[in-house]
């Protein structure tokens, strides 16, 4: 009996090394591609994140919603589905989302090497049975057949675009490239041979390094590559490659629970930025940040830099709001013909007294609390609004400001700055213009006693600015407050779904009074069709939290999606 069990237990311990020693060997993905890529993504479980999307009711919104509708009838979606044919060609068939979950195995990667054209690499692994039922396994003998590192791969071109298809499945490994020569070179990256690899790239290796444990998704960038490509530049929806410039490698992990989608970025900064970087944080935006109340539709916190955007920004929120226009300075403006005076599109000219200035008096303001914000070096700012409908037709959005200094404000000068600036806009010779404390609530505050709301609070070194003394009462009730955790640089929060009605109602009050962007025909009124149906299709995200710091080189950022319950 005793000879009988050592038998057994020798011969699992034989079909156990002789298993090890046939059994594929386990690669990282990113050690079986070229180098020289510029962006990166993997995903332990394709698959899955594949049928979560395809089930997902955000997904089926969306492909019914306005945003897809004009999103498919852009040059970007234009010229993406001109390749997506032309590649289907070079296969033999057009590949649905079926023909991709065919191909899409557990631990999965692609490689993007070149923007214009579309370049990449796929690699995933997947079982021999799951590959042999799929479409593009079918359509292998159109193929023609290649050898590299010892294995043969399968390619086929089209001749009208020269696109290129190539794969080839070994080890358990399904490889899938738009160029041969990425097909080769991984091919003999798995044999063993001493190439470089993406895995063996800087801008990998310190990413990757920085970021710690991948998440769900996962995607490496290659800045320094990225920002040098034209096609980048022009097709970004951000349009900023200057801020983009001042780092040269990022990684973003995305990770998923029942109550929310967490997403962590890390970018490398250049040894140029990195040099004049600003000082490492105190700890004044992560105070700050926490005086903004829970329920507060919008709220942002950040250093502050620069007392003349300080200055526009009290302006722009609390005494002069005005309209900003963007324009792009890639067209020629368009010929106007001068009016004849006196005809009958010339009557409303007055002639009796001085023409106003373009945007009269905002300028002046902006000067005149620049005496304010230049002497008061700021450490942090915090902006809280809310909307709120009145008369349920027209929407607010009350503002509060809150400027924190290196030293302690003087509340005569804050008085005076801001009449000064308040003054030019509001009254005429200053009247009405003065200021009254308030001490009918719980908090005392300073206000302007003409018609124009504007509260001032000083509290040692904060100074508290609003236009609604119920969100600024809101805030000032939060001080004393514990401090976010980390030594922040920037914070904020929107609650989507709180806002969603109020915003709703004022996208449609500005698609009415703006003919530019209402919807003719089959285009949707951009704000209240387009960008509302966005809204709609991420219905299920209640708000979203974002929190930047700075640790060494780097910049790290954590946005959080929370889920509605």
């Amino acid at each position: 009996m005793k000879r009988a069990w050592w038998s057994s237990l020798l011969l699992l311990i034989t079909a156990g090394y002789v298993f090890l020693q046939t059994a594929p060997a386990v690669r990282e993905p990113a050690s079986i591609m070229p180098g020289g890529a510029q962006l990166y993504i993997e995903a332990p479980d394709f698959a899955g994140l594949l049928r979560d999307w395809d089930r997902s009711k955000a997904k089926a919104e969306w492909l019914e919603s306005a945003n897809f509708a004009v999103f498919s009838r852009s040059n970007l979606y234009t010229k993406l589905q001109d390749v997506y044919h032309q590649y289907g060609t070079a296969a033999g068939f057009v590949p649905s989302l079926r023909s991709v979950a065919e191909i899409a195995g557990g631990e999965s990667a692609l490689a993007l090497y070149g923007i214009r054209n579309v370049e990449f690499l796929y690699v995933t692994r997947i079982a021999d049975a799951s590959l042999a039922k799929s479409q593009l396994w079918a359509v292998r003998d159109k193929f023609q057949q290649r050898q590299a590192g010892g294995v043969t791969f399968y390619l086929r071109i089209d001749p009208a675009s020269q696109r290129t298809v190539a794969f080839s499945f070994t080890n358990g490994y399904l490889i899938l490239a738009t160029r041969d020569d990425l097909v080769a070179q991984s091919l003999e990256l798995l044999a063993g041979r001493p190439n470089p690899s993406l895995a063996s790239d800087p801008w990998y290796r310190a990413a990757v390094s920085a970021a710690g444990h991948p998440g769900e998704l996962r995607l490496v960038m290659n800045l320094e590559s990225l920002v040098k490509s034209v096609y980048f530049r022009s097709y970004w929806v951000q349009r900023n490659a200057t801020v983009i410039r001042r780092y040269w490698a990022g990684v973003a992990d995305l990770r998923r629970n029942a109550h929310a989608f967490t997403e962590t970025r890390v970018f490398l900064r250049t040894p140029e930025a990195a040099q004049a970087a600003p000082a490492p944080a105190d700890g004044a935006v992560s105070a700050i940040a926490a005086l903004a109340p829970p329920d507060v539709g919008l709220y942002k916190a950040w250093r502050a830099v620069d007392p003349a955007a300080l200055a526009a920004l009290i302006v722009e929120k609390l005494i002069c709001p005005q309209a900003q226009a963007a324009r792009d300075e890639r067209f020629a403006p368009m010929a106007v013909a001068e009016g004849v005076a006196g005809s009958e599109g010339d009557l409303e000219t007055r002639i009796d007294e001085q023409p106003l200035p373009s945007g009269a008096g905002a300028a002046d303001s902006v000067s005149a609390l620049r005496s304010l914000t230049d002497k008061n070096a700021g450490h942090a700012v915090l902006l809280v609004q809310s909307s709120a409908a009145v008369g349920g037709t027209f929407v607010v959005t009350p503002s509060v400001i809150v400027l924190e200094a290196a030293q302690d404000w003087n509340a005569n000068q804050v008085r005076d700055a801001l009449s000064a600036a308040a003054g030019q806009l509001w009254t005429t010779s200053g009247l009405g213009a003065g200021w009254m404390t308030d001490h009918s609530t719980r908090h005392v505050f300073d206000r302007v006693n003409g018609l124009g709301k504007l509260l001032v609070a000083v509290r040692q070194r904060r100074l508290f600015l609003s236009n609604d003394p119920s969100l600024l009462m809101a805030v000032l009730d939060r001080t004393g407050s514990a401090a976010m955790p980390g030594a922040l640089t920037y914070a904020a929060g929107f609650r989507h779904l709180q806002e969603r009605p109020d915003y709703q109602r004022m996208m449609t009050a500005l698609d009415l009074s703006s003919p530019p962007f209402v919807g003719r025909g089959d285009t949707p009124a951009f704000f209240s069709g387009n960008v509302a149906s966005l809204s709609q299709v991420l219905s299920q995200i209640e708000d979203v939290r974002m929190a930047e710091e700075d640790r060494d080189s780097a910049t790290v950022e954590t946005v959080e999606y929370r889920i509605a319950r």
